[in-house]
């Protein structure tokens, strides 16, 4: 079943999307890299203290600048400019 899905995968999608080797010039490439793979992780882990934080306290102002805050940082986190 899944060699099925490997030959739809391979007959769809063009060369360039198959490539997953990072390309320093493009845009959509740095996602592959494993520098932004870890920023990714550390977002997530980031988020899902977050919710477990609001889960112990369900007070509204308190979700919404925790939410705020960790939103704030996710961006921050996840920013390429130089």
């Amino acid at each position: 079943m899944w060699t099925w899905l490997e030959a739809i995968y391979l007959c769809l999608l063009p060369d360039w999307a198959r490539d997953r080797s990072p390309e320093r010039g493009h845009f959509h490439r740095r996602r592959f890299t494993v520098a932004h793979k870890a920023k990714r992780r550390l977002v997530r882990d980031l988020w899902l203290g977050s919710g477990c934080v609001m889960l112990l306290n369900p007070v509204l102002p308190f979700m919404l600048a925790l939410g705020l805050a960790t939103t704030f940082l996710a961006f921050t986190i996840l920013d390429e400019t130089d």
